[in-house]
């Protein structure tokens, strides 16, 4: 396999340092070699400041600098230094235009620079579809949100970086980019699912359940939206079977898939006065055997901590094995009467 280079991405420019960071996406032929290069260009100092390039380039791939990039650092490097020579050269927001601009080694279309806005958003929109498609999510990321600097509003863009920042796990971020794409698509049904499921993760479970009964206004048939409200009003500790009933009605084998593998039974709030069970009674409790129960904590969802079960949620737990038939065998505790039933809108 042949050395190739990939792109040429800024990172930013630091006005106070007058350190330009930039990264360098490649394809090596030997295994060991970096995928990625970083490194900083120093400016306002004697000498090429595109040198420490020049070197890395030798060094890791044994390859020239493109003349792309030769070029296109050089463009880029004046307009820094001539911003930096004005009255307000210091202020680091005159320079946030440095982290959207992506260099082809061999071809200036598929850069951005010289280009239009909306021709340079149209350029970083290609650049992510072929990160994706290389399976590089994170850089995928990283230039969607490059794309949104110069396009704060560009709904495609906000809903493709909110389903990659779910797949990272990176669920603030997702909220955060998911209730930009609502203040301007108020109507995107995909939209408020993605934001009731980041309240839920986030435990903020009140707002996760505004979001999904506002949603279910909208979509009364929306099977995961019912999912979503009946996991926010158990987490309340409340009744979370009529939403559950409805998902069964739309979808039984996504609602039990969900039941068993990751619905959380757990229940948010203290409740003052709450009994509590120790692990070893629940074989008695359950009229099953100590491994039953074992499997029921590591593989069903039976919430226990430091080895006591919470009577809600031990309630709750069995109501739903039992109601939805998830477990092959049935279980015969009958729960007390609560002492204390939340309110819930």
């Amino acid at each position: 396999m042949r050395d190739h280079l990939h792109y040429l991405l800024m990172d930013g420019f630091d006005p106070d340092t007058g350190e330009l960071a930039i990264r360098v996406g490649l394809t090596a032929a030997a295994d060991t070699a970096p995928s990625v290069l970083r490194l900083k260009l120093n400016l306002g100092r004697s000498g090429d400041p595109v040198q420490p390039l020049r070197r890395e380039l030798q060094t890791h791939v044994q390859m020239p600098i493109p003349l792309t990039w030769d070029r296109g650092l050089k463009v880029i490097i004046r307009a820094i230094e001539d911003e930096l020579a004005t009255p307000e050269g210091r202020n680091p927001q005159r320079y946030a235009w440095v982290q959207t601009q992506i260099l082809h080694p061999t071809e200036d279309r598929r850069g951005t620079l010289n280009h239009p806005i909306a021709r340079q958003v149209e350029i970083l929109w290609d650049w992510a579809q072929r990160m994706e498609q290389d399976g590089e999510a994170v850089r995928t990321i990283e230039v969607l949100e490059r794309l949104l600097l110069l396009a704060p509003q560009h709904a495609s863009a906000l809903a493709w970086l909110a389903s990659l920042l779910r797949g990272q796990g990176m669920v603030e971020e997702m909220l955060g980019i998911t209730e930009r794409l609502l203040a301007i698509q108020p109507d995107n049904l995909e939209a408020r699912l993605r934001r009731g499921e980041a309240l839920l993760h986030l435990e903020r479970h009140l707002e996760a359940l505004d979001t999904f009964t506002t949603l279910l206004k909208a979509s009364p048939m929306h099977t995961l939206a019912h999912l979503g409200a009946a996991q926010a009003r158990s987490y309340a500790g409340g009744n979370p079977c009529p939403h559950l009933d409805a998902a069964v009605e739309l979808n039984r084998e996504t609602t039990l898939s969900v039941l068993r593998e990751t619905f959380d039974f757990r229940v948010l709030p203290n409740l003052p006065g709450e009994t509590t069970y120790p692990v070893e009674d629940l074989p008695g409790l359950l009229g099953v055997t100590s491994g039953e129960v074992s499997l029921f904590l590591e593989r069903h969802g039976l919430p226990s901590r430091e080895g006591l079960v919470r009577e809600s949620e031990l309630s709750l737990w069995v109501s739903i094995q039992n109601r939805y038939q998830v477990l092959p065998i049935g279980l015969h505790w009958l729960a007390p009467t609560p002492r204390h039933i939340p309110e819930l809108p």
